[in-house]
């Protein structure tokens, strides 16, 4: 097998997905990535990465006018951007994560959720509901343990029944409004498989993330390593070795003939929010995260926080407090270049400074610091 440069995957990886050359428009930054985190503040945050002048409009007008990109769970159960092609193949894999047996834990047995979701159909056909809306219209059932309505819309989420529509509340918002997705896109009567499904979203995975192991493309779809590997046999990728990497890697042998057009001195950086794709692909992040700093960047549960770039490499973290820009680097790095590259966010919110901190290991704070890496 081929030995390849860590140093040109990163530079193919980076082009690839939009974050040296921009994407020209959202649909195309999304399929580049195999997929954008459909949570906000990221889908928006991960976008402006990727292109020039973009505004929340870009993605609003993408998913609710022309609804050609859709927020429907996916990967490992996550809500992602996708295509309405690949909305069958996303759900596929979505529904192997189940909410059903804490529903079952909350009271809710099968029988009841059949009641409900028919219910909660019936309310979404006179138009779109926020969970809030749909809780006043259900008057006969009363949610005995607190959150179990949420957990509800999340499996009819899952099972295919409804869609996350509209925001309320600006781009930060998760204040989604529920649609029927028949009514919403196009589905198939016969959904794929979930080797159907992972055969068909493996070339986008491997034209954005590879090289990459059979446990990177089972981590990120979501699967057993033995399922990945029955998906992918029927494939045409090349193995190879990492430089500096331990593992055999699978690669296309489009993005293997890429890679010796990397340039032998480059420079980039790039800030990417928490969930970015780029971090959130691989079960081993050691082409790009040294392990004395990974515990600064990934929590317990492989959530990968606010990251600095330098040349595809996490370089440091950052937040954004109100209008400042706060970043810790791992190395030497100065701010005026942390505060161009954070540009790119500047016409969602006006950045008007830049202050360094020090970073802190996310395990020092809440369940959710990665969301927030900085004080």
């Amino acid at each position: 097998m081929d030995t390849v440069k860590l140093d040109a995957v990163l530079w193919r990886g980076l082009r690839a997905q939009g974050l040296l050359e921009p994407a020209p428009a959202v649909e195309d930054a999304v399929l580049r990535s195999a997929g954008i985190y459909g949570a906000a503040p990221t889908s928006y945050l991960s976008l402006a990465a990727r292109m020039d002048g973009f505004h929340t409009a870009t993605l609003d007008d993408a998913l609710f006018e022309r609804r050609s990109l859709v927020r429907v769970p996916a990967m490992r159960g996550s809500v992602y951007l996708l295509p309405p092609e690949l909305v069958p193949h996303g759900l596929a894999l979505a529904a192997k994560v189940s909410a059903l047996p804490m529903l079952h834990s909350a009271g809710i047995t099968d029988a009841v959720y059949g009641g409900l979701t028919n219910a909660i159909e019936t309310i979404l056909r006179d138009g779109p509901r926020t969970a809030g809306e749909i809780k006043e219209r259900l008057a006969s059932w009363r949610e005995r343990v607190p959150g179990t309505l949420t957990l509800v819309l999340r499996q009819m989420s899952h099972d295919g029944r409804i869609v996350r529509a509209r925001v309320r509340g600006g781009w930060r918002s998760q204040q989604f409004e529920y649609v029927i997705l028949k009514e919403w896109v196009t589905v198939p009567a016969r959904p794929p498989t979930e080797v159907q499904a992972l055969q068909r979203l493996a070339p986008l995975y491997f034209a954005a993330h590879g090289p990459a192991t059979v446990a990177d493309f089972a981590w990120w779809a979501g699967v057993s390593e033995l399922t990945a590997k029955s998906a992918l046999e029927r494939l045409e990728l090349e193995q190879v070795f990492l430089d500096k990497v331990r593992g055999i890697y699978l690669a296309t042998r489009e993005s293997l003939d890429e890679l010796p057009s990397a340039p032998k001195k480059w420079s980039s950086l790039n800030l990417l929010p928490h969930w970015d794709a780029y971090l959130m692909a691989h079960a081993d992040r050691a082409r790009y995260l040294e392990a004395k700093w990974a515990d600064h960047v990934v929590d317990r549960g492989g959530n990968v926080t606010n990251v600095i770039l330098r040349e595809g490499r996490v370089a440091g973290v950052w937040d954004l407090h109100g209008p400042e820009l706060r970043f810790a680097p791992f190395e030497m790095m100065r701010s005026h270049p942390v505060q161009e590259a954070g540009r790119r966010y500047a016409l969602l919110d006006p950045i008007t400074g830049v202050a360094e901190r020090r970073s802190r290991a996310l395990s020092s704070g809440g369940r959710n610091a990665f969301q927030s890496p900085l004080p």
